[in-house]
């Protein structure tokens, strides 16, 4: 039934589509919306407010895209977010460039290598025709080779023939699932974790559940716990500057984990897509039970985004699944791309690269460590991002809203819950997708002063 829901807009102070927006927001918080109610149609209350249907269609638009609200096509508008992950991961992707990005974890693309210079140098070599031919599914065999060096370098044990060449540490999230899992199997996650893992499970029809953590990493009680209920098939971790929270796991809670893990047969996914930044990595999961772990790494963040190269680390027992999957997804990884990397490797540019970006990351974790004060976050000098813990009276989504009318985007915790709890109220800070130290100074100072103010100054009063 629809509610006859009209908003309390204050007049003149921001554009009539984010005051209805933050209308919407405070009503959710105080109690006047619930979930599932059903909003008027976007005609009826832009007849009911005397404003174009325009101004209404773009209050629902950004109303959906901060998860407040969801549309479910003829049947209306609702209170609530879609619970699909692919439309978190899809609506984070959608911000717009303008004014201060907070949101993403973009490396900072002035750090990026020169390109030209490892384009020249494949261009002279008598075999780069090569590079143009469909490659073997797992990948040339010197680009392999080349995985395996780095992984080496990180601390796993690698073997080039268990290694394999991917499109980025997404497609190879996909490929594993792909091959490791079907419709309506469960895999568990860090309660909040990276939204790509949850996109994926629903594409897949896989159920996914979250898993408790605390400040040494995912709890084994809470692992045994769901295990005892419920048949996990696989187990996908980030334990190395988590995505959003920024826990390390503890070497002894990744061997309780892997123990866990074991005892229940539990396909591993260790991803690791940060821990190339990190000077002494801690680590790998992967290492404890290689007969059943994936291990996942990218030159995404560490070396450049834009090359899409990832590898993954397969149990000689899934190593045909993987060829199957690679195969039916992209008929092997990118030869040319994978050819730049291994060239950087070579000569030494992928190393004096994560130099610079450990020093460009150690810098702006400073900076926020002193803007943040004493409000409670946690980073990392390794970290691309800041996980902020709000004062009472604050929800995520409703920092992320007055972040937004302000002109600083920031991802709410609500993008990284992994099941249908009830979000904490917290905000993923990312100090990376703003290339400029002042506009990130600019961003983080706006984002302490929206929460020194009293929250319910922001809320409409009934």
């Amino acid at each position: 039934m629809e509610t006859p829901w009209i908003p309390q807009l204050k007049t003149g102070e921001q554009p009539l589509y984010i005051e209805i927006t933050r209308s919407i927001s405070n009503d959710i918080a105080n109690g006047r919306l619930k979930d599932n109610d059903k909003l008027p149609t976007q005609r009826d209350l832009a007849d009911r407010l005397g404003v174009a249907i325009g101004t209404i269609t773009r209050a629902y638009a950004e109303a959906e895209r901060r998860g407040l609200i969801r549309g479910e096509g003829r049947r209306g508008t609702y209170v609530g977010r879609a619970r699909s992950g692919s439309s978190i991961l899809s609506a984070i992707a959608r911000l717009s460039p303008e004014g201060i990005d907070l949101s993403k974890n973009h490396p900072v693309y002035p750090l990026d290598p020169d390109l030209s210079v490892a384009l020249r140098h494949i261009a002279r070599q008598k075999n780069s025709q090569r590079l143009l031919a469909y490659p073997p599914a797992g990948g040339l065999a010197e680009h392999r080779e080349a995985g395996a060096r780095w992984l080496r370098q990180l601390g796993a044990e690698a073997d080039p023939r268990s290694v394999f060449v991917t499109a980025g540490a997404q497609h190879s999230l996909s490929i594993i699932l792909a091959g490791e899992t079907k419709p309506g199997d469960t895999i568990a996650a860090e309660e909040y974790s990276y939204p790509g893992i949850k996109a994926l499970a629903e594409q897949r029809g896989i159920n996914i559940e979250g898993v408790a953590c605390d400040d040494d990493g995912m709890r084994p009680d809470a692992l045994e716990t769901l295990c005892r209920k419920r048949k996990i098939r696989m187990l996908y971790c980030n334990p190395t500057l988590q995505n959003p929270t920024n826990m390390i796991w503890t070497g002894r809670r990744r061997m309780e984990i892997a123990g866990i893990a074991g005892k229940y047969g539990i396909g591993i996914i260790d991803d690791e897509i940060l821990t190339p930044l990190m000077a002494d990595p801690p680590g790998f999961l992967y290492n404890l039970r290689p007969e059943q772990s994936f291990l996942v790494v990218s030159a995404s963040k560490s070396v450049a985004a834009g090359l899409r190269v990832g590898f993954v680390l397969a149990p000689r027992e899934s190593q045909e699944r993987m060829i199957e999957s690679l195969n039916v997804s992209c008929l092997g990884g990118p030869p040319l791309t994978a050819e730049v990397f291994a060239s950087w490797l070579d000569d030494g540019t992928a190393e004096r690269v994560i130099a610079l970006r450990r020093k460009d990351l150690a810098a702006r974790q400073k900076m926020a460590e002193k803007i943040l004060g004493d409000f409670s976050f946690k980073g990392h000098p390794s970290s691309y991002h800041i996980w902020l813990k709000l004062p009472e009276g604050w929800s995520g989504m409703r920092l992320a809203m007055e972040a937004q009318s302000k002109g600083v985007k920031v991802t709410p915790a609500e993008a990284f819950v992994m099941d249908d709890r009830r979000p904490i109220p917290a905000v993923r800070l990312s100090l990376v997708s703003t290339p400029s130290e002042a506009m990130l100074k600019s961003g983080l100072t706006t984002i302490v002063g929206i929460l020194r103010s009293r929250p319910d100054r922001f809320a409409t009063r009934v």
